[in-house]
């Protein structure tokens, strides 16, 4: 097939890799509702600068990554480059492009990179284990490509060695998959968009659908107005709360880069932009726990 390159029109409409995340609901970075008025061609994706430095910097690493894989594995082989696959057999455009391919003899496995500033940020919980959007677009492209065997995924931290992660094909999972993949197809045909969510990629897609100001007025329904200005209201004072308790914590740090309660870390403290330092709560710590300390 001729390679689809990302941003043309037939690339919007392909139900690709990169797209799985979101179709599932599980994408860290977009929603349900942004992605489907983008392969509707209802909205673009906006490339700034600072994101497209990053794609950069990936399609740079690739290449270190990918001698430090084959290092890791002697004997092995590794294309030059990325690899698209697409199914003929599916009811749907589909693709799914493989940063590398690794062969020894016939045996071939699909070699993944994807660059992180810390294994926070990354989504290692601790266990290990790829986060769930990687795995499940890696299990498509295991589904895609036709090699139902384990994946590596290299993860090249800004700070830190490079780690190789292990994504095991799981037939069950690429069927529910496919499932939602042709449910979403069949969404886009039938003009039928996913509910609005609270995340921000959902806020910024509504705003590109109604770009002009008429002059006109809405009525809006008695509950949302009122919930609306509630929220803003509340919104206020939560953010005067959150400013002071910021101010107690880092007050109480002093020049220690973290803060931390009975072996449980509270917060840290990074260097800012122009010499300042900013801080940071540990959201991933459980309430609960917290509770049970100051008990």
């Amino acid at each position: 097939m001729t390679k689809l390159e990302p941003g043309s029109p037939e690339w919007a409409k392909t139900i690709t890799a990169s797209k799985i995340p979101a179709i599932l609901g599980i994408s860290r970075w977009t929603s349900q509702f942004a992605m489907w008025h983008q392969m509707a061609g209802n909205t673009t994706e906006v490339i700034s600068e600072p994101r497209q430095d990053n794609f950069d910097y990936g399609h740079a690493v690739e290449v270190a990554a990918a001698e430090y894989w084959k290092y890791r594995n002697p004997g092995w082989r590794i294309s030059r480059g990325e690899i698209q696959f697409s199914r003929a057999d599916l009811p749907f455009p589909n693709a799914a492009t493989i940063d590398r391919r690794g062969s020894r003899g016939s045996r071939r496995r699909i070699v993944e990179v994807k660059t992180a500033r810390s294994l926070e940020e990354w989504g290692d919980d601790g266990t290990g284990n790829v986060p769930a959007d990687y795995t499940a677009q890696v299990i498509w492209q295991q589904f895609i490509a036709g090699w139902h065997v384990a994946a590596d995924l290299v993860l090249w931290p800004q700070y830190g060695m490079p780690r190789i992660y292990t994504v095991e094909y799981d037939s069950q999972i690429a069927a529910v998959i496919v499932d939602r993949a042709l449910a979403w197809h069949k969404s886009l045909e039938a003009g039928e968009p996913p509910e609005l969510d609270d995340t921000v990629a959902t806020y910024e897609t509504v705003k590109q659908l109604h770009p002009d100001i008429d002059g006109s007025s809405v009525e809006l329904d008695p509950d949302l107005a009122h919930r609306f200005i509630d929220w803003h209201q509340e919104q206020k004072q939560t953010n005067a709360s959150v400013t002071g308790m910021k101010s107690k914590v880092l007050d109480a740090m002093g020049s220690a880069q973290y803060a931390m309660c009975n072996g449980q870390k509270i917060a840290d403290r990074r260097p800012g932009r122009g010499g300042s330092v900013s801080l940071y709560a540990n959201t991933k710590l459980d309430l609960a726990t917290i509770k049970e300390i100051a008990s």
